[in-house]
């Protein structure tokens, strides 16, 4: 298989999500779409959209979730972009469950995210700014993982590098949701959500 073609990157991990899925949640959560993509919230290893932001032309009516696995972390050790995965699917859990699991925007997690992360193979510890999202692989599952016997991702995206000019402090900057388009601009490099659509802004380049 070519190894330059995102197409095996994931098709790991849509394996691993059937792995995860039966271990974890009885095969019980709903199979969402799989994407990887640049970070565009600046320090996120990855997310899981609170709306079915994918439809099937075959059935209109028939909504996916999405769990995306940013690029630009692929080259983590494995033991930790499956903590990633296994965070995201905690989300998805919830949502399906109609557990609130995170406040402000989807930026805070909650007491009830710890709960049930913890109950499904990871251990949760406190961020003084994020709340409770800091994620690690408890015993059982490190060892469960470990047996799986998969190589680290080979494919990554490599960091964009920004010139940091006297010219690029001054400009404005562009921010546009990506669902319904709204625009904010800033005059320094800023990580926002729309509450209206519980989307991070992404910044359009000029």
């Amino acid at each position: 298989m070519n190894d330059v073609s995102l197409k095996a990157v994931i098709g790991k991990f849509e394996n691993l999500f059937s792995i995860f899925n039966k271990k974890y949640y009885d095969n019980q959560l709903e199979t969402p779409v799989i994407t990887v993509s640049p970070d565009v919230t600046r320090g996120a290893y990855g997310w899981c959209t609170s709306w079915k932001a994918w439809n099937s032309s075959e059935n209109e009516d028939e909504g996916y979730y999405e769990i995306n696995m940013c690029a630009e972390h692929l080259n983590r050790d494995f033991k930790e972009v499956c903590a990633t995965l296994l965070h995201e699917m905690v989300h998805l859990w919830n949502l399906q469950n109609d557990v609130q699991d995170t406040l402000r925007g989807g930026t805070y997690h909650n007491k009830n995210f710890k709960v049930e992360a913890e109950k499904h193979g990871l251990s949760i510890e406190k961020d003084s700014k994020y709340g409770w999202t800091i994620t690690k692989l408890n015993d059982e599952c490190s060892k469960f993982i470990d047996e799986l016997k998969h190589e680290n991702f080979k494919l990554y995206r490599k960091k964009m590098v920004k010139l940091n000019t006297a010219k690029s402090r001054q400009s404005t900057r562009k921010y546009v949701c990506p669902s319904c388009g709204c625009i904010v601009r800033a005059t320094k490099e800023v990580n926002i959500m729309c509450g209206d659509c519980n989307e991070y802004f992404e910044e359009e380049c000029k």
